[in-house]
Formats: C-alpha cells, sequence, structure tokens
C-alpha cells in the first residue's frame, strides 16, 4: 500500500467574475461547502454560532451543497433558534464559481466527522483562503500547521475556533498564506512525481 495524497482539483484555479454580485454576499463570512449529510456536521456549527451571535452580530455562514438527510432538521435548528439572517444557502454552484467563493470567504471552517474525499481544505489553500477543520480522519495530517484544529463533537471548541477566525486578523493572515505555500509545495507536478514513484515500485524498477 502506497499513500498518494489529494490535489486540489484543476477548476479551482479558474478565475471567474465576482461571486460576491453574482450571490449577493455579504463582505465579511464563513465558508462551509459540503452536502448536508448528518455526519458533515452542519448542526454543530448552527449551536456554536447560537452561543457567539450576541458577541458577533454580525457573523456569516454561507452553506453550499446539496439536500440530504440531514437538511430538513438543520433548517429546522435554524429556525427554533431564530438565525435564518445568519445562515445563507446557495445549493449546488458550477465548480467554475468555487474559486470566487473560497476567495473572497472570511475562512473554511469544516466540522465533519469523516471524509472520505475532504476536498476543500485543499481546494481553501490554492485561494489563500484561512482554513479551520475536525481534529479527526487524517485532517490534522492533511492541513498540519496551516489549519486550526478542534473537536468536531464540542459546539465550545468550534465557537471557540469561529470565534478566532472572526475577529483575530493576524491568525487569518498567518494561515492563509501556510495554506498557500502548502498548495505550492504539493501540486500537480509532486502529485505526477509521487505517483510516478509508486508505479516504479509496485512492478519492481529500481
Amino acid at each position: 500500500m502506497h499513500v498518494l495524497s489529494f490535489i486540489s482539483p484543476k477548476y479551482i484555479y479558474k478565475t471567474t467574475k465576482s461571486v460576491r454580485l453574482k450571490y449577493d454576499l455579504p463582505n465579511k463570512y464563513l465558508f462551509y461547502p459540503a452536502q448536508f449529510w448528518e455526519h458533515k456536521n452542519h448542526k454543530a456549527l448552527v449551536r456554536a454560532i447560537s452561543q457567539l451571535i450576541a458577541k458577533l452580530p454580525d457573523l456569516k455562514m454561507v452553506f453550499v451543497g446539496s439536500a440530504n438527510n440531514g437538511y430538513d432538521s438543520l433548517i429546522e435548528l435554524i429556525k427554533k433558534l431564530g438565525l435564518q439572517k445568519v445562515f445563507i444557502f446557495l445549493d449546488q454552484v458550477p465548480d467554475e464559481q468555487m474559486r470566487g467563493l473560497y476567495a473572497n470567504a472570511r475562512a473554511l471552517i469544516m466540522p465533519t466527522f469523516f471524509g472520505p474525499t475532504n476536498i476543500p481544505p485543499l481546494e481553501a489553500f490554492a485561494t489563500g483562503c484561512p482554513v479551520a477543520v475536525s481534529n479527526v480522519y487524517g485532517m490534522p495530517e492533511q492541513v498540519g500547521d496551516a489549519g486550526l484544529l478542534f473537536n468536531p463533537g464540542s459546539d465550545a471548541e468550534i465557537a471557540d475556533t469561529i470565534y478566532k477566525l472572526w475577529t483575530d486578523d493576524d491568525i487569518t493572515i498567518s494561515l492563509a498564506k501556510k495554506g498557500y505555500q502548502k498548495s505550492k509545495d504539493w501540486g500537480q507536478t509532486q502529485f505526477n512525481q509521487r505517483l510516478l514513484e509508486i508505479i516504479k515500485l509496485t512492478i519492481g524498477e529500481n
């Protein structure tokens, strides 16, 4: 068995017209692109934000993804907590618009419980978007020191992470720089070289 880490998809490097105008987005927002499966843990973000909204009344969160088994209960929770004005739902969006959504975001925050293909952190790195992810399922290894890590089962930890991302410019600037450099250190060229190494090892070529 050989490890061949993912790289960002090619579409994330394409430039597009302003998505902020297209989708009427706020100047500042957190971003989470994921289908609405229960294991993607959207409701934890809602509960965490409910703890913060008194201190951060301008907080906004943009969700991108198609409705699945976690969608209806998520909407119910948002309504129950009176947070309808905080969350913006864009459903599915064309691939070519994803770069703009990342680039304009304050940060990506991803509280998923598991993968298997956690591409958003890689997309965020490539666009200079700060990253915060769950500390499970290989994601600490994936992001290294280029992302904040938190327990996806702890609303308090998620709230603390959101607060840092929203209020601390030094943290977000540092994360953006580290993530962008990480995307440069592991891109298509490095992926191809590693794949060739694996092929040679597999067929026994020195």
